[in-house]
């Protein structure tokens, strides 16, 4: 009889690892059996956040108490080598290298996993998840912009095409016009993402997926999420959106139809701005008429598209996402009501033409926001960024960033600064003019993002500026 409960489960511990070793016929059953094991741990992890807070699950993750005792760390280390362990024997190797044994808890090398972007990863895939039955899963990119493309490219071939909203942040359009038709895959733009019809119309044998971006940057589009994922259903595929805006603290786009959601990390995850990052979460089985992405969407882009593309993260970028988003539902709280204060003081200024915020009763989609933007407690709240125009065209834009002094005038937003820009001629500068006419961009549009400081002091910043226009 061992004397302690210490000893007894350690005793526990190694009897299984003799008795696995033991049962086992050779090295490479010996590998494929870890590595299954590994997945299968993870797999209950998630199912256990299921019944989690989601303010449990930013704090934690799937970094819990036997990992903590396997890394002797309360937090997650940061693991900066450019690959995995030594190989345990000839054997282990060749099946890392082959990407059988990809999900191993020796990492194979950096650009394909490592343990700072997979714990980021399943962070928020648990995240996304919450809300949903469906197990979800993750991988971590490089930026939203590589997120974008790791999620939409695996279905795409010569001559193909997919339909996305015109509502979308300028580096995205640039992507699907100009990059894409380079392979021969084509989209088609819808002017009016809110009437369903227009995107119906749009869709043939060869459209592979519909594209949102919701909320929209800049014009704060929001997307009838429903509506569109039974739309793309019907036509056997799937509906991929960015979510970046909203973050699983006020949308969980899984709960309302959507197959894969991708997140540009380095907005309101990330309040401290010091880190750029993406990542690429779906659910365990999408909709969609390609048999061989259907299932395990996120495990074989990893094994295929993003291992031999390299759009990966950088191990410290994603240690400092990870901790950054245990304040992220505390954060989002706070600069949503700022934001909402802020939008309400323009909507009634004089020399305010509109404003573009979600939380508005004036706003087009409104009712539709209301329904998908809540915090997890229930409370609407509508995120932190917003647009207005400024009365007085482009003369009276430019006048405003040239003595707006409070924030910093960046292509930045979501962080815990106030951000703010003049769109028509930075983050959609590229665009032609009927193109950003088409997608809502006037000349006088002004993009704020709302950070954390004292709204009172935001408010007055503003009023001085717009007394000098």
């Amino acid at each position: 009889m061992l004397p302690s409960k210490f000893l007894r489960d350690r005793s526990s511990i190694l009897k299984k690892e003799l008795q696995h070793v033991e049962s086992t016929v050779d090295e490479e059953e010996y590998f494929l059996k870890r590595s299954a094991q590994t997945i299968q741990k993870r797999t209950q992890q998630l199912r256990e956040t299921k019944n989690q807070a989601f303010d449990t699950v930013s704090l934690w993750g799937l970094y819990g108490q036997e990992d903590m005792k396997a890394f002797k760390s309360m937090t997650l280390p940061l693991f900066m080598s450019t690959t995995g362990g030594p190989f345990d024997c000839l054997v282990d190797g060749s099946l890392l290298l082959s990407y059988k044994t990809i999900d191993d808890p020796n990492k194979i090398y950096t650009r394909i996993d490592n343990q700072n972007p997979d714990h980021l990863a399943m962070k928020i895939a648990a995240l996304e998840g919450l809300g949903v039955p469906q197990l979800t899963q993750g991988v971590c990119t490089s930026s939203g912009m590589s997120a974008i493309l790791m999620a939409t490219m695996p279905f795409l071939e010569a001559n193909d095409n997919f339909v996305s909203s015109n509502r979308v942040y300028g580096g995205t359009q640039q992507l699907f016009e100009i990059t894409y038709p380079k392979s021969g895959w084509r989209v088609r733009w819808v002017d009016k993402p809110w009437e369903i019809k227009e995107w119906e119309k749009r869709i043939d044998k060869k459209t592979k997926f519909l594209y949102i971006e919701s909320p929209s940057n800049p014009t704060l589009y929001i997307a009838d999420i429903q509506a569109l994922s039974t739309l793309a259903h019907e036509h056997s595929i799937p509906l991929i959106i960015d979510s970046t805006l909203a973050s699983p603290a006020l949308t969980r786009p899984f709960e309302h139809g959507a197959d894969i959601v991708v997140h540009s990390t380095s907005k309101i995850a990330n309040g401290s701005c010091r880190a750029i990052g993406g990542v690429v979460i779906s659910l365990d089985t999408i909709t969609t008429n390609i048999e061989s992405i259907k299932d395990n969407f996120a495990y074989m882009l990893k094994g295929g598209h993003f291992r031999n593309m390299g759009p990966c993260l950088s191990p410290f970028n994603a240690q400092i996402i990870w901790d950054e988003l245990i304040t992220l539902r505390l954060r989002v709280k706070q600069v949503s009501e700022n934001a909402l204060i802020i939008a309400k003081y323009l909507e009634k200024h004089p020399k305010i033409e509109k404003v573009n915020y979600p939380g508005l009763a004036s706003h087009p989609q409104h009712r539709i926001a209301k329904q998908l933007m809540k915090l997890p407690d229930g409370q609407n709240a509508y995120g932190h960024l917003m647009s207005f125009n400024i009365k007085g065209g482009l003369r009276k834009a430019k006048k405003f960033a040239e003595n707006f002094e409070f924030g910093v005038q960046v292509t930045h937003l979501g962080g815990s600064y106030t951000v703010w820009v003049h769109n028509a001629t930075t983050t959609h500068g590229q665009m032609t003019n009927e193109e950003r006419r088409a997608a809502g961009i006037s000349d006088n549009l002004i993009r704020y993002s709302v950070g954390l400081e004292g709204v009172q002091d935001a408010l007055s910043a503003l009023d001085k500026t717009l007394r000098k226009i």
